[in-house]
């Protein structure tokens, strides 16, 4: 029979709850068995080494200490993911740089295979998505994404070297399959370092480095066009070029100073890793298990919600055709390519305006993703009307009618990456949702290129009444799960309340020591438990 040890509350948090010392013997009682203990060889929380046993009783964290490790974190985790983003979405942008730099004459490249381009970066992205989904909980997270990283400056690199639309294809794809893994990473890693709060106001911060991407790309437009043309390395290469090295660059920073997960990360003592660990354990999510789970990786699939966000995900990424044409976009209203470069600027403007606005609006309603999502979506709307019913001569306010693309639509797209991954718990089945809802991305991603085609020019009608359809259905999607996770809420609560309203928050895990199993006390969320499985989960609206 394995024997429970109760431990007593220690004055320090730097305890180890795998000591089992004289004081602990005297306290072990066979009558606190548990026969639903989970063993800890069978893949739980890596966080169990820290927390397990000694650490089960320990005070609350103050305001004071958790503030203290939220700063900590914030000033080593956001500046690499924010580098790496600004560089992710400076790939797209140069993209659009390069096609008014003479990317399609020199490729030789028809308006469909232009469009194909686009779709070929998000075909790779499919592609890979489920095995980097698989390899980010098998291995070192940082690791990973390092690898992934170089491999993507590489591909950015050889862009340069190709000379048809064949070899611009296989790049993209490529590209695509490397960059697959930043979404993901940043799903993951962002819940197992802030609280569900936290975790939309720093996917917040980071989307808003596609903002500065943008504004960055102009500027290296405008510059690069001052290069002779017939040089080699011409226009569009030299944006490639930089890109690639910034990208390269990144990578080896990502591999040197990014932590795995709070109990490995090098800035922290370890008192603070326990601090850091017990800070978000109100999440429910636990932070990483390294042990694939088949019933998990099943759940996952037969979840109604997960396939609600997969939905969302493709209406509101057929929208996004429009980001690989801004600059065609824009130069067809009138302006010069020189012109172009520059006027692609204000709309990183208006995506890092919409971004914080929208954040800032949801820490003061934290419980109303839901609505706030949908609400997010008025700017788009209107943007579609305007670029539909206004003259085409009115190119001034066609231009506002773009920029007001950026103003809205991203920040619900944001607050539903926080969403997807505060309402799933179990790491596989975390892993696997997230997967499945940025193949979702992907997917929508890769048709909404298909819209822009040369029949609809230069008015672009059809693309933008196709983006006024998918509105409708984001937001009916949105508020359609904001309210089956409110009814599945208020069935627990009350089966809560039948149960006499005490919610037990506590699990045992079974270790073996000194030839001996005991039985410790843990959080119920360091026990890999889905939401499903742990009735103390509460879906956030």
């Amino acid at each position: 029979m394995a024997t429970q040890v109760e431990l007593q509350p220690t004055p320090s948090r730097l305890s180890s709850g795998n000591d089992i010392n004289e004081k602990d013997e005297k306290r072990r009682s066979d009558s606190f068995f548990h026969e639903d203990a989970v063993r800890e060889s069978a893949g739980v929380d890596v966080a169990v080494a820290l927390l397990a046993g000694a650490h089960a009783d320990d005070a609350p964290l103050t305001p004071e200490e958790a503030m203290a490790i939220r700063k900590k974190l914030d000033r080593h985790l956001l500046p690499l993911f924010f580098l790496i983003y600004c560089l992710q979405f400076m790939d797209k942008s140069v993209l659009t740089q390069a096609s008014i730099l003479g990317i399609i004459q020199d490729n030789h490249l028809t308006t469909d295979d232009w469009n194909n381009l686009g779709s070929a970066f998000y075909i790779g992205f499919i592609i890979f998505e489920y095995p980097h989904n698989w390899m980010l909980q098998r291995f070192p997270v940082a690791k990973y994404l390092s690898a992934t990283i170089i491999l993507w400056a590489l591909f950015v690199g050889l862009n340069c070297a190709a000379t048809n639309y064949g070899g611009l294809f296989a790049l993209r794809l490529l590209l695509g399959g490397m960059e697959g893994s930043i979404m993901s990473g940043l799903m993951l890693v962002t819940q197992m370092f802030y609280t569900r709060i936290e975790i939309v106001e720093r996917v917040g911060w980071t989307l808003c480095c596609n903002g500065f991407a943008q504004i960055i790309t102009g500027f290296l437009g405008f510059g690069v066009y001052h290069i002779n043309p017939n040089a080699t390395p011409n226009q569009w290469q030299w944006i490639m070029i930089i890109t690639a090295i910034l990208t390269f660059i990144c990578g080896i920073m990502f591999y040197l100073w990014f932590p795995d997960n709070p109990t490995t990360a090098w800035f922290l003592s370890e008192e603070e890793k326990v601090m850091a660990v017990k800070r978000v354990q109100g999440n429910q999510n636990g932070i990483e298990t390294k042990t694939w789970k088949r019933y998990q990786f099943i759940e996952a699939l037969t979840d109604l919600k997960t396939w609600m966000f997969f939905l969302f995900a493709v209406f509101f990424d057929l929208q996004n055709g429009v980001s690989i044409q801004f600059g065609l976009i824009i130069k067809s209203y009138g302006f010069s390519t020189l012109q172009t470069t520059l006027l692609n600027i204000p709309s990183g403007i208006a995506l890092i305006i919409g971004i914080l606005f929208w954040g800032a609006v949801i820490r003061h309603f934290p419980n109303s993703r839901g609505y706030l999502a949908a609400l997010s979506f008025i700017p788009n709307i209107l943007s579609c009307l305007l670029s539909i019913c206004l003259p085409f001569h009115n190119r001034a306010g066609l231009l506002a009618a773009v920029y007001m693309l950026s103003l809205g639509g991203v920040p619900g797209f944001v607050i539903s990456i926080a969403w997807v991954s505060s309402t799933n718990s179990g790491h596989t089945k975390r892993m696997t949702v997230n997967g499945i809802f940025l193949i979702g991305y992907a997917l929508g991603q890769m048709l909404s290129t298909q819209f822009w085609k040369d029949k609809y020019k230069p008015t672009n009608h059809v693309p933008f009444a196709i983006q006024l359809g998918t509105y409708a259905v984001d937001i009916a999607l949105l508020i359609g799960i904001r309210e089956m996770l409110k009814r599945e809420n208020r069935r627990r609560d009350a089966a809560l309340a039948a149960n006499g309203g005490v919610d037990d928050p506590w699990g045992y895990i079974e270790r073996v020591v000194d030839g001996r199993t005991v039985q410790l006390k843990v959080e119920k969320s360091l026990l890999d438990l889905t939401d499903k499985e742990n009735q103390s989960f509460r879906y956030v609206l």
